[in-house]
């Protein structure tokens, strides 16, 4: 067991900025947050006496790197508001919790045990064509809730293939859904127009006009939410892929994975390895093969994770598409 400040500085060391507060009336509070690495993935068994722990828009700008974090809860009850979902996570039940979204998680009463897979977002949305459903639990009545039990169980099998990165999406799918054209928030249109952007992203032929079919815009409609936010479809692509290429690197270099960077980049969409080596180096100052020497896990994310860099007010010119802020969580 751990005193408070030591268990904060490794929540966020390990997850990014989640800001996290005790419940004042417990006296000698102590938690555990234990991180291993089951397969792939990393994942924490955490240890929550009563408190409360934020993801706000200021936490959100503050970190580079991008997670779908997969809770499990073990022992307790932990309260979830995120993504539109107010949920009381009980035993054996999961959630999915997306970091580019706000989020709000406290424990009260008894002490919360759950555990938390760790899973890149580049890797999640590889390949797929829906954002999976952020905020909402499955129980033990879902088909799939015993498969991804064995995924974060000690005992189980050992996923050395990725097969969570198939197996989360499919759990969480989403249903139907409309298009953004019947938004009435012009921020929540172009969120909507993002993420289908960043799903579409691993097509090399993508177009305006297959975006604008997606999203149910008309292509003058979708030129001008772009425009509207300062940055145009070219841009907003570009940025889409090197950040998934930069998450990937990142991925690779912690789990000592090998793989050659201009099969990632094809793999994000990039058709010309020369105009990407050139746009990624325009982006984070570095070759490729630079930045995945420096991606360290006492490296990138030790310091993205506890940076001392003040907070912009505002995202920079042209960063709109990003999703380190999404304006629609306030």
């Amino acid at each position: 067991m751990t005193c408070f400040d030591h268990w904060n500085s490794t929540l966020r060391a390990s997850c990014g900025h989640y800001y996290a507060a005790p419940d004042r009336a417990v006296r000698d509070w102590t938690g555990t947050f234990n991180l291993r690495q089951r397969g792939c993935v990393d994942v924490a068994e955490v240890h929550c006496p009563p408190a409360r722990i934020e993801r706000t828009r200021k936490g959100i700008l503050r970190d580079d790197q991008e997670h779908f974090f997969l809770l499990r809860q073990m022992e307790g009850e932990t309260g979830i508001l995120h993504a539109g979902h107010e949920v009381l996570l009980q035993p054996g039940e999961f959630l999915l919790l997306d970091s580019t979204r706000a989020a709000e998680l406290s424990v009260s009463g008894r002490p919360a045990v759950f555990l938390s897979a760790h899973l890149p977002r580049a890797l999640v949305l590889e390949s797929r064509r829906e954002m999976p459903a952020a905020g909402r639990k499955i129980t033990p009545a879902h088909l799939l809730h015993a498969s991804l039990c064995g995924l974060l169980d000690a005992g189980g099998a050992e996923d050395t293939a990725g097969y969570i990165f198939d197996l989360v999406p499919l759990a969480f799918a989403n249903g139907a859904r409309q298009g953004a054209g019947s938004l009435g928030s012009r921020k929540h249109r172009f969120r909507l127009v993002r993420e289908t952007l960043e799903l579409l992203s691993g097509d090399t032929g993508l177009t305006v006009d297959t975006l604008a079919a997606r999203t149910g815009l008309s292509r003058r409609q979708l030129q001008r939410e772009f425009q509207e936010n300062g940055t145009t479809f070219t841009e907003c692509l570009t940025r889409t892929r090197l950040d998934a290429v930069a998450g990937k690197l990142r991925h690779a270099a912690r789990h000592g994975a090998r793989m050659p960077i201009a099969q990632i980049a094809y793999g994000a969409g990039f058709g010309d390895i020369s105009h990407f080596n050139r746009t990624f180096r325009r982006k984070f100052g570095c070759s490729p093969r630079g930045f995945l020497s420096t991606c360290t896990l006492g490296g990138f994310l030790a310091q993205d994770a506890n940076s001392l860099a003040p907070v912009p007010k505002t995202p920079p010119p042209g960063r709109g598409c990003l999703f380190q802020s999404n304006p629609a969580d306030g």
